[in-house]
C-alpha cells in the first residue's frame, strides 16, 4: 500500500506535468499560426469535450474490472500520442487534434482519483483528495516553470518534445503499481445510472462545472492574453501558470486541516469563491504585468481550496464501489465547464470586450459562494 501511495503521487506529479508544460506558451504558439479569440476559445474548449465522453465510461470500468493498473498503462499511452501530434503541428486544426487527444489522456484523472481513494480510509477522504490535488499543482508549477525556460531558449515546438519525454516517464510509474484485491461484485449500467439520483453528487458537479468554466477561461487561457499585450515575455508566461498552481497546491493541502475543520467546510468554499471573485475584476489586468502576478495567486489559493474539498465531498457522498463511477461522473461534468468557459468566454471577448467576459466570470464566482450556501447539505459542513 505505502509503494501505491508513493508511486501514485510521483505519477500524478508527472502526468499533469505533461499536460501542463505546454499550456502557458500554448495561446502565443497558437496565434503564431493565426488563431483568433474564438479560435483560441476552441483550442482551450475542445480539451474538455473528450473527457466529457470518456470518463464515466472509464470509471465504470476501473469499478466493473479493478484493472486500474493496465487502465492507467492504456491512459498514459494516450498521453504520448498526444504529445506526438502537438510535435508536428503546423497550423491550428493540428493544435486541436493535439488537445483533443489531451483531452482524452485527462480523462484518465478519474482512475487516478479513484485509485488514490482506495489506498485511504473513509474519514480521510477530504484530506487525501488534498493531497492528491497538491501533488498535482506540483507537478504543474515544475512543468511551467521548465516549459518557459525551454521555449525562451529552444523554441515553441520544444516544450512539446520535453511533454513527450514526461509521459514516458509516467508509463515507467503506471507499470510498477499493483492491483488492489477487490471482492467481486456485479455491478452493472444500471448502479452507474443510479448515481444520477444521488442529490450530493449532482450538486458537487454543478460546481465542477462553475469552477473549470472559471479556470480554464481566465487563468489558464484569456489572462495569458491580456498579460501578453502588456507586454509579457514567453517566460513570464510561464511563471503566470507557475505561479497559479503554486498557490493552488499550497491552499489544497490547507483543506482537510484542524483550521479549514475550525472554520467550517461550507464556510471555506464561500470564503474561496469569494476570492476567485475579486481575483477576475477586470481593471487589474490593465495595469501591468506584476499585478496580474497578484491576481493569479489569489485565483489559485481560491481554486485550490474549492476544487479539493469538492472533490473529496464527491467521494463522501457515495459507497466505496461506485467511487470510480461518482467520480467519472463528476469529472465528466467538468469537463464540460472546461470546454464551455473557453469557448463562451472567447465569443464575449470577440462580441464585446475583455472587460464585459471578466465582470461576468466574476459574478458567476459570486453567484456560486452563495450556492454553496443554498444548497449544500448542512452534513458537509464538518468535513
Amino acid at each position: 500500500m505505502r509503494k501505491n501511495i508513493i508511486l501514485m503521487n510521483l505519477l500524478v506529479a508527472f502526468f499533469w506535468m505533461t499536460m501542463y508544460s505546454y499550456v502557458p506558451n500554448l495561446p502565443e504558439y497558437s496565434r503564431s499560426l493565426g488563431a483568433n479569440a474564438v479560435v483560441l476559445g476552441i483550442i482551450g474548449g475542445v480539451y474538455g469535450i473528450a473527457q466529457i465522453i470518456l470518463r464515466i465510461p472509464i470509471g465504470f470500468i476501473s469499478d466493473k474490472t479493478g484493472k486500474n493498473k493496465l487502465i492507467l498503462q492504456i491512459g498514459m499511452s494516450v498521453l504520448a500520442a498526444s504529445c506526438i501530434v502537438l510535435i508536428f503541428a503546423d497550423n491550428t486544426n493540428m493544435i486541436i487534434l493535439g488537445r483533443l487527444i489531451a483531452g482524452a489522456a485527462a480523462a484518465w484523472w478519474v482512475v487516478l482519483s479513484a485509485t488514490y481513494a482506495d489506498y485511504h480510509h473513509d474519514d480521510l477522504q477530504v484530506k487525501a483528495q488534498g493531497t492528491l490535488s497538491a501533488n498535482s499543482s506540483w507537478g504543474k508549477v515544475a512543468a511551467t516553470a521548465a516549459g518557459g525556460i525551454i521555449v525562451q531558449l529552444l523554441g515553441a515546438r520544444s516544450v512539446f518534445v520535453f511533454a513527450f519525454c514526461l509521459a514516458g516517464i509516467c508509463l515507467v510509474f503506471a507499470s510498477q503499481l499493483k492491483d488492489l484485491p477487490k471482492v467481486q461484485k456485479s455491478y452493472s449500467i444500471k448502479d452507474v445510472l443510479s448515481l444520477f439520483g444521488n442529490r450530493d453528487l449532482i450538486i458537487f458537479s454543478i460546481f465542477g462545472i462553475i469552477l473549470q468554466f472559471l479556470c480554464f477561461a481566465a487563468p489558464t487561457l484569456f489572462t495569458m492574453v491580456a498579460a501578453e499585450d502588456l507586454g509579457a515575455s514567453s517566460f513570464e508566461l510561464g511563471m503566470l501558470t507557475t505561479i497559479f498552481f503554486l498557490t493552488t497546491g499550497a491552499t489544497s493541502l490547507f483543506v482537510g486541516k484542524m483550521i479549514y475543520k475550525k472554520i467550517g467546510g461550507i464556510n471555506m468554499l464561500v470564503i474561496a469563491f469569494l476570492i476567485g471573485a475579486f481575483s477576475l475584476i477586470p481593471v487589474f489586468y490593465h495595469i501591468n504585468v506584476p499585478v496580474i502576478f497578484i491576481m493569479q495567486a489569489l485565483s489559485g489559493a481560491g481554486y485550490g481550496i474549492t476544487t479539493s474539498a469538492i472533490a473529496g465531498l464527491v467521494i463522501r457522498a457515495v459507497r466505496p464501489e461506485q467511487r470510480g463511477s461518482a467520480t467519472g461522473i463528476f469529472q465528466s461534468a467538468y469537463g464540460v465547464g472546461l470546454f464551455v468557459g473557453p469557448v463562451a468566454v472567447g465569443a464575449i471577448v470577440n462580441a464585446s470586450s475583455f472587460d464585459v467576459s471578466y465582470w461576468f466570470m466574476a459574478a458567476l464566482s459570486v453567484l456560486s459562494a452563495l450556492l454553496c450556501r443554498l444548497l449544500i447539505p448542512k452534513k458537509y459542513a464538518a468535513m
